[in-house]
């Protein structure tokens, strides 16, 4: 099995159809399949080999998708990099997952430098978008192994195509191994539910380096064999005239970007019509913020679940959509579909509906563990089922609904209460754009709430919202 076959596929059924847009750029099923099999050729050569771990410390190109494409068609692992850590967070991921090539770009260049003496194992660097001595060069390398190819490495299902580093947020960041039967799985999954189909068109504006934006908008439209436009980083005004452009029909993002798409002045201007769908995820959506991108859009947000490398919930595109939920178990959304969700309590137990408790997951979609960490691999993954730290509950039609974070549960005065709920309520005034609730240290009732509030542009607001 390799989830690189996909695009053989493409390249055979459709060579001249657009695989990627990209600035001024088009690159068809054909010349991707044959980039990608010329860049493998040159891992080879550099001595990359079924198992190993090449790195990637690029911002969203079409050098991004063809050094994972290469990596995967070997049996080797593309490990992506965030290219917001600082020093002490890239050396920690390189030397804890020891690849022996890293492609990177002129942006990342100092740093790298930087942290480059003490990464034993690192040792090719290869740069996109400039030529520098004592690494090699992206175009060079494409040119000199162009029109040759290495044959695709069959993998076990559970062989890990993509090692995905969390942001740790607590303590280091943690290597989430992502298979091919893995993404394979999940990939089917999210076209049978949302309809997705050849005419589609995506647009991945999520960063490739977080698995978010690897899967759902472009490993989506590889997987069914649709265009996708690549945004190199966030601009809304490019945003907008790109889906009017491209004809884009399927948006995905955070919430933070269509409360900037909400706010952009000239909105009204541009023609998004032909977006029927969008994906939400990443954080838990606003109501009222939804509400507004869909009555000016009238396209469906559809809000869902997971975490990296996966997804366990989404709302239906056809057939009730609850607003404010994070859907339904993706195996009560199509009967073909494995993928099975629970609320648990702390002994994993299951719950009845309407209690809240820890959420937990079970399908062929789900990530094999973590790198290098049986330990904690050991205490999420019990009994089949993967112990998430969120908290939810669901209702008699088994729409889930999101609380929070296990590690965020604020007590105040012995009453439990989640950072969301108060969100939400604060949410519905007029005056407030953006709000986070945490709890603080509170000598008479344990701990107090507290929220972080940002006004409306224009809006007059005091303490007392």
């Amino acid at each position: 099995m390799n989830i690189s076959h996909w695009l053989v596929r493409n390249a055979e059924s459709k060579p001249e159809d657009p695989a990627i847009h990209f600035e001024d750029r088009i690159i068809t099923h054909r010349e991707l399949l044959e980039r990608v099999e010329a860049f493998s050729a040159a891992l080879a050569d550099m001595g990359v080999r079924p198992g190993d771990r090449v790195g990637l410390y690029l911002s969203n190109s079409p050098e991004f998708l063809i050094t994972r494409w290469a990596a995967i068609r070997l049996g080797a692992t593309a490990t992506p990099m965030n290219i917001m850590f600082q020093a002490r967070e890239a050396q920690y991921v390189l030397n804890n997952a020891t690849p022996s090539v890293l492609v990177t770009e002129r942006s990342q260049l100092e740093l790298v430098e930087q942290i480059w003496p003490d990464c034993p194992h690192l040792q090719h660097l290869v740069v996109t978008d400039a030529e520098i001595h004592g690494a090699r060069s992206f175009a060079s390398l494409e040119h000199e192994y162009a029109g040759r190819s290495v044959p695709i490495h069959e993998c076990e299902p559970d062989g890990v195509s993509d090692l995905y580093y969390t942001s740790g947020t607590t303590g280091r960041p943690k290597g989430v191994m992502c298979s091919h039967m893995n993404f394979d799985s999940l990939l089917r999954f999210e076209q049978l539910i949302w309809d997705i189909t050849p005419s589609d068109h995506t647009m991945v504006a999520l960063p490739l380096f977080h698995a978010k934006g690897l899967i759902i908008p472009s490993l989506l439209a590889t997987y069914v064999g649709c265009p996708q436009t690549l945004l190199r980083r966030w601009d809304t005004r490019m945003v907008l005239e790109l889906i009017e452009r491209n004809r884009i029909t399927f948006f995905a993002g955070v919430p933070t970007m269509y409360a900037y798409l909400n706010a952009f002045e000239n909105f009204e201007r541009y023609d998004i019509s032909s977006i029927r769908l969008c994906r939400v995820g990443g954080a838990p959506m606003p109501i009222e913020l939804q509400r507004v991108f869909e009555n000016r859009t009238g396209a469906a947000i559809i809000e869902g679940w997971g975490c990296t490398g996966w997804t366990g919930t989404s709302n239906p595109l056809h057939g009730e959509r609850v607003i404010g939920s994070i859907g339904k178990a993706l195996g009560q959304l199509h009967p073909s579909i494995s993928c099975d969700v629970r609320i648990v309590d702390d002994e994993g137990r299951e719950l009845p509906d309407g209690q809240e408790g820890e959420i937990v997951v079970r399908g062929e979609q789900i990530p094999k563990g973590f790198w290098r960490m049986p330990n904690k691999t050991a205490s999420d993954y019990r009994d089949g089922w993967f112990r998430t730290g969120d908290i939810g509950r669901r209702d008699e039609r088994g729409f889930i609904f999101l609380s929070g974070r296990k590690d965020d549960l604020i007590i105040t005065a012995g009453f439990n209460v989640y950072p969301r709920e108060v969100e939400e309520v604060l949410f519905t005034h007029p005056a407030i754009e953006d709000v986070a609730v945490v709890g603080v240290p509170d000598g008479d009732k344990g701990q107090a709430i507290k929220a972080f509030v940002v006004r409306k542009a224009g809006a007059e607001a005091d303490a007392s919202v």
